[in-house]
C-alpha cells in the first residue's frame, strides 16, 4: 500500500496568491527528524532526492509515501520554513498481530541518539564524536559534508551553545539558514571520556559529581566562605550569583576559600552556589576532571612530623692518673709506684633539639586518577 502525496503536481502559494519558487519538502517518519525516503512511483522503486524540489513553476513532482504515518517539512527558495505538519498519512491497520513491515517510531533510534561500539568503524547513518564537524554537501565539513547531515545539523544547533557544538564562521539567525549557507557545525566530542549522567537529571541535585552550599560573598574580595567545605577541594568550578563565569577554588582552608577572581560589585551577602569539577554539573554536554592529578599540602594528612627530633645523650665518665713517676734508665733500683693515685670523672651533656629536614627530591610527580575502562567509538545518529 502506498500513500499519494496531496500536493503532488501542486504549486505552493505565498500569502498574495503567487506561487513560490522552487520550494522544497523534507519527508520524515512520524515524531521523528529521521529522514524519510519518498518515491516517483507507487511500486515504491524510484527514490527521489532529500529533499524533494520543485520546478522553476513552482511545482513539485508526483510523489509517493510508503503506508503509514509521517511528517513533512516545506520550505521556500531559502529554506526558509513555509509549515512543518507531523502525523500525516494513515496508521497502518493490524489485526492485533504482529507486522514485520511496521516500524513503531519510538522504538528505533533517532536523530541525536549516541551509541557506543566497541570498535573504530564508520557506521552508516550516524556520524563519530570526534569534534569534527559535519554540514551540507559543498560546506567542507570534515566528518559528514551532505544533506543527509541536515537533521543531524538542525538538532546540534537548536540544543547545543557554541561552547560545546561552535559553528565555523558564526552563528546566523536560525539553523536552517547557516546549513544553506555552507557553515559547519561541530559534533560534540567523547574523545577519551566516559559518559556520566546530569546531577540533576529534572530531579533535585544528587550531589554526587557536584557540592551544593551556601556561599558567603564580599564583593570585590577573592576570598569567601562556605556553610560547609567538606566536600570543596582545588580547581571546582563555581556556579553562583555574583560569581564571575569561569570561576574557580583556587584554595581552602576549612570553610574559607580563595575563589580565582573576585566577587562582582554589589554581590556581598550569602548565596546558593555548587561546585564541580564539570564546571556546571547541571548543564547537558559540560566536560570536566582530568586523568592525572597533582597533590598540594592541603591534601596531605592534617597530623604530619614536627620535623624536630631530640638526642638524650648517656653520662660519660672518665678515669685517669693524675701522678706518674718518672722512670728513668739505668741504676737497677726498683720501682714500687709508677702512677700513685687515681681519679674518676663524669661529664654530662643536656638533651638537645635538632630540626630534621623533610624533602622529597623525586616529587611531585603527579598520580593517576582514571578508572579502569574499556576502549570503543561513541556515534551520534544522524
Amino acid at each position: 500500500m502506498t500513500i499519494s502525496w496531496p500536493l503532488s503536481r501542486q504549486q505552493v502559494l505565498d500569502a498574495d496568491g503567487r506561487p513560490h519558487l522552487v520550494p522544497r519538502a523534507y519527508f520524515y517518519a512520524a515524531g521523528t527528524t529521521d529522514p524519510l525516503t519518498v518515491y516517483a512511483d507507487p511500486e515504491l522503486t524510484d527514490a527521489l532526492p532529500w529533499p524533494v524540489v520543485a520546478d522553476g513553476f513552482g511545482r513539485f513532482p508526483r510523489v509517493y509515501l510508503p503506508a503509514g504515518l509521517y511528517r513533512e517539512e516545506v520550505c521556500g527558495a531559502y529554506d526558509e520554513p513555509l509549515w512543518n505538519d507531523d502525523g500525516l498519512g494513515e496508521a497502518v491497520a493490524t489485526d492485533g498481530g504482529t507486522d514485520p513491515d511496521t516500524i513503531d517510531p519510538t522504538a528505533i533510534n533517532t536523530t541525536g541518539d549516541v551509541v557506543w561500539r566497541m570498535d573504530a568503524s564508520i557506521k552508516p547513518g550516524w556520524v563519530r564524536m570526534n569534534g569534527r564537524t559535519v554540514g551540507g554537501a559543498g560546506s567542507g565539513a570534515t566528518e559528514l559534508a551532505s544533506v543527509s547531515a541536515r537533521a543531524l545539523y538542525l538538532y546540534l544547533w537548536n540544543t547545543f551553545g557554541d561552547g560545546i557544538a561552535p559553528v565555523t564562521g558564526g552563528r546566523g539567525q536560525n539553523a536552517a539558514d547557516d546549513f544553506t549557507a555552507g557553515k559547519p557545525i561541530a559534533v560534540p566530542t567523547m574523545q577519551g571520556l566516559v559518559a556520566v549522567g546530569l546531577d540533576d537529571m529534572g530531579s533535585s541535585a544528587a550531589n554526587k559529581i557536584q557540592t551544593s552550599t551556601n556561599l558567603t560573598l564580599t564583593a570585590g574580595q577573592v576570598t569567601a566562605t562556605v556553610a560547609d567545605g567538606s566536600r570543596i577541594t582545588r580547581y571546582m568550578m563555581i556556579t553562583a550569583a555574583g560569581v564571575p563565569a569561569g570561576t574557580y577554588v583556587s584554595d581552602r582552608n576549612g570553610n574559607t576559600i580563595t575563589m580565582s577572581a573576585a566577587a562582582n560589585p554589589g554581590s556581598t551577602g550569602t548565596v546558593a552556589a555548587r561546585f564541580s569539577i564539570f564546571g556546571d554539573a547541571q548543564l547537558p554536554g559540560q566536560t570536566g576532571a582530568d586523568d592525572i592529578q597533582d597533590l598540594a599540602l592541603g591534601n596531605l594528612p592534617a597530623d604530619l612530623p614536627d620535623g624536630q627530633v631530640t638526642v638524650n645523650y648517656p653520662n660519660v665518665t672518665d678515669t685517669y692518673y693524675p701522678n706518674t713517676v718518672p722512670i728513668g734508665s739505668g741504676g737497677g733500683t726498683a720501682v714500687t709506684a709508677v702512677a700513685p693515685g687515681v681519679a674518676v670523672n663524669t661529664q654530662s651533656t643536656p638533651p638537645t633539639p635538632y630540626n630534621v629536614p623533610i624533602s622529597n627530591p623525586g616529587g611531585g610527580v603527579p598520580i593517576s586518577t582514571l578508572q579502569p575502562g574499556r576502549l570503543g567509538t561513541f556515534y551520534m545518529k544522524i
